[in-house]
């Protein structure tokens, strides 16, 4: 009997519309546009006689038989990036280094934690790390990869992930919370409290206080300087810290995996990017579940 199927490529892009939701979604992971997202779709439902997505208005509904075939291609994506990944070893070429930034380790589902799992599995690669509040300039290859904090990514050029969420709150530490009554919820001055910020937030606040660096404004709030804001997977945690006040409305940020278009050609970087959006997602939806429990 002859095999019908012959293009792994196509079932990247049916892993991709099957994480992503949409044509849309899945053309941005992929670096390509939605034509031909869809396009490989149609190819793929002819070559397997089979309908793999309903279209709707909300995105693409995988069907029954999209999800039968989901954990098979998942098993091709795993062996084709062995596979690619031992070819560039056995060429002997030195692989650059994967060049990670990101605001802050703990704020962003441990992404340490993530790289030294992977190196594991893969001890041929190796990564550079930039923890910044500078949002580094993928396009002009400041960085390979990025985790940020925002609404959205406003770059299209960008293949962009979204992995998760976060909330914040304001803190004080327990031996400022002893002696000032805290605020009850947020407000625009909170109060007569002395407020701690990092330099790139805007605000017209009294009594306030620029910080240059997270681990500045850490040692400012645990030393009992004032209060100030931090996501709740760094405040809930630190023992020498207390809320203020429960993660106000509009407190969300969405988290997202981002590569430039060059580093995602490099098939160690879209390894790591499949590898890790699923982890740093488990540890974000963890620490939310945890914490609100």
């Amino acid at each position: 009997m002859q095999n019908r199927f012959r293009d792994w490529g196509d079932v990247r892009v049916f892993l991709a519309v099957m994480r992503e939701g949409s044509t849309l979604g899945a053309a941005r992971q992929l670096g390509i546009n939605q034509t031909t997202v869809a396009l490989r779709i149609d190819v793929l439902e002819h070559t397997l006689c089979l309908t793999l997505f309903e279209r709707t208005t909300r995105g693409a509904e995988p069907t029954a038989q999209a999800r039968t075939l989901l954990p098979f291609a998942e098993a091709l994506e795993t062996a084709a990036s062995a596979f690619e990944l031992e070819a560039e070893n056995e060429s002997g070429r030195a692989s650059a280094p994967i060049r990670v930034t990101a605001f802050e380790d703990e704020m962003n589902g441990n992404i340490g934690a993530v790289v030294a799992e992977f190196v594991k599995k893969h001890p041929g690669v190796s990564f550079e790390f930039v923890f910044t509040e500078r949002e580094l300039d993928l396009m002009k290859g400041e960085a390979d990869i990025a985790l940020r904090m925002t609404s959205a990514v406003s770059d299209d050029r960008l293949i962009a992930r979204k992995v998760g969420h976060l909330q914040w709150t304001y803190y004080a530490s327990q031996a400022y919370a002893a002696t000032h009554t805290l605020p009850a919820e947020f407000s625009p001055d909170m109060e007569e409290h002395r407020v701690h910020l990092l330099n790139h937030f805007p605000s017209n606040r009294r009594n306030l206080v620029r910080c240059a660096t997270p681990n500045d404004l850490l040692m400012a709030i645990q030393t009992g300087q004032g209060i100030g804001p931090f996501p709740v997977t760094v405040g809930d945690p630190n023992p020498n810290l207390v809320r203020c006040f429960d993660p106000p409305p509009g407190s969300d940020l969405a988290v997202w995996l981002v590569v430039s278009p060059a580093a995602h050609k490099r098939p160690e970087v879209r390894r790591f990017t499949d590898f890790a959006a699923s982890r740093i997602a488990r540890n974000l939806k963890g620490f939310s579940e945890s914490s609100s429990g």
